[in-house]
This record gives structure tokens, sequence and C-alpha cells, in this order.
């Protein structure tokens, strides 16, 4: 394994493109680069242009197929998906090249990159199986598994990066209770799921106004208008969830760092914002543009507790 390591030599000859700096930067555009994939993604279910290219592989037969809207819609959305690989697999060897990444991102690196190949295998199955909405919701799924391994392997390069550049940032004096770091990402990761489930039945059309779903609080629990009527109901509770978790880092904001209190703040201005493009969703009839933003505010969203929780769980230091 010695052909994965970085010599000093080459790391002195090559060190601006070798460095950490860059590889976060990478990193970066990369987390960003998968943000617009599953943005695209999104639009292309709402706009049913999911079996434009009725085989896979191919579009048609054919690596670049002819020209039409809806078709290209779909061949754009798996071309860039393949650039996307492309990177993480250019991320993934200087993870394990480099001496000095940590095990924290190498693990994550590993996993992500089970979760692409999953996804891809997905992607494929999703048209072979004609969009069934176990398999759509899979696929959105795996990407966004795919996105958080991204993202905590660019964590662990931040604070590595940092430590490095001998960058001090106060830490948390706070102790949290047990589990709670874990707990906020997984309950945002659920709300995806069941925002998945809505999307690949077509469940937001059923429900005609809000608040009431037809007139009624709680028509069914069942069937498609059941999967919306559970999707209102645990949006508010994420509402409320993190509104309360502001009130409590601006309570004890003396004892948390800077960082963790505007990543907090940034948190419930981001579910408010999610929950209202939701209610537009449903007033305007789930336009393709709303769906989009919907879908890009909840992986922010997730995007944001992920960093809540690395933040709780570094060591703790104040005032250094």
């Amino acid at each position: 394994m010695d052909w994965l390591r970085v010599d000093d030599e080459r790391c002195q000859r090559w060190g601006w493109i070798l460095s950490l700096r860059v590889f976060y930067r990478f990193l970066v555009v990369l987390a960003l680069m998968i943000v617009g994939l599953m943005a695209l993604g999104a639009g292309v279910r709402t706009m049913n242009a999911g079996l434009s290219c009725p085989d896979w592989p191919l579009c048609f037969g054919k690596i670049v197929p002819d020209f039409h809207v809806a078709v290209w819609f779909e061949f754009v959305h798996r071309a860039y998906a393949g650039i996307v690989a492309i990177a993480y697999a250019v991320a993934l060897f200087i993870s394990f090249r480099r001496k000095d990444i940590p095990p924290g991102a190498r693990l994550a690196a590993k996993l992500g990159l089970g979760f692409l190949v999953l996804q891809i295998v997905m992607g494929g199955l999703t048209v072979l199986m004609q969009i069934k909405a176990v398999i759509v919701t899979a696929h959105l799924l795996l990407a966004t598994l795919f996105f958080c391994c991204v993202l905590w392997m660019l964590f662990h390069v931040r604070e590595k990066f940092q430590q490095e550049k001998q960058v001090v940032e106060p830490r948390n004096e706070l102790v949290w209770p047990r589990g709670f770091r874990f707990i906020l990402p997984i309950l945002v990761f659920v709300q995806i799921a069941i925002g998945g489930f809505v999307a690949s039945t077509y469940a937001g059309m059923i429900c005609v106004d809000w608040p009431y779903c037809n007139g009624q609080w709680v028509p069914t629990l069942r069937g498609p208008m059941g999967i919306q009527i559970i999707h209102r109901f645990y949006a508010y509770a994420l509402v409320v969830l993190f509104i309360a978790l502001n009130l409590f880092v601006y309570r004890h904001r003396r004892q948390i760092s800077k960082s963790l209190k505007l990543i907090v703040y940034a948190g419930g201005l981001t579910v408010v914002l999610q929950t209202a493009v939701g209610i537009l969703n449903l007033i305007y009839f789930i336009p393709p543009l709303l769906t989009v933003l919907h879908q890009t505010l909840a992986i922010t969203l997730l995007a944001i507790a992920l960093k809540i929780s690395f933040e709780i769980g570094l060591p703790r230091r104040f005032g250094s």
C-alpha cells in the first residue's frame, strides 16, 4: 500500500496541490455539486422526465441521444451524475493517499463509496422498473447518505486544516445530553424519507388546501393521503424542535462557541423557510421550481444538523 502514500519530496514539490486547504475546497465544491445533482433529480421527477430515456445505461441505445427537451433533461442528469462520481473517485484517492487525513474522514470515504455504488445501481433500477415509488425513494435516500459522507469528510478535513494552521476556536463548555448529537440528523433524514414517499407517490397533490387536508385536519393516515398528513405534522414537530434548540442555545450562549451558535440559528431559519416553501407547494399545486427549492432546503437542513452534530462531538474547550 506504499503507492497510496505521499512522500515528503513530492509534498514539497506539489505542496499547493496536495495541501489540506486545496483538498478542503475540493470537498466543498463536491458537496455543492451533489446538492445540484439532487436538485436536478428533483426537477426530473417533478417534470415526469424519469422515463424520457427508456433504457439504461444508454439512452435510446445511444451514449448521446438526439435532442429533445425531456430526453436531454434526463440525459444531463445522468451525465452530471457521472461527473460527480469521477470527482468523488478523486476525493477517495486523495483520502487514502495522504497520511494526515483523519480516520473519521477515511471511514466516511469508505461508506460514501458504498452508497455511491448502490446509488448508481438504484438509478438504473429506477428506469428499468418503471420508477416504482420504493425504488425512487431509495434512490433519493442513497443520494442523501452519499452527501452526508462527503460532508463528514469535509468537516474532518477542515478541522485538521485548522489544527495544522494553529487556528484555535473556542469549543463548547456546555455538556449536552448523551446521544443528542445523533438525534437531530436522524430526525431530519427521516423527514426527507417521508418527503421522498410523498413525491414518489404524488401524494402532494392529494390535499388541495392548507392547513386542512380537503377540509379536515386528519382525513386518514392510510395510503398516499396518510403519507401527506404524516409529512405535515412531522414537519411541524421539526419546527418546534429547532425553535426549542434555538432558545436553548440562546439561553446558554456564554457556554457555547460562536460557530455552533451561528449554525443553530441558521438551522432555525432554514426549517422555517423549508416549512413555508412546503406550504406554498400545496397552495400552488406542486410547481417544479418550488418543489426543487423545497428539496434543496431539506438537504441544507440536513447539512446543518450534521454540522451541529460534529460541533457537539468536538472536545470541550472554551475561552482558550
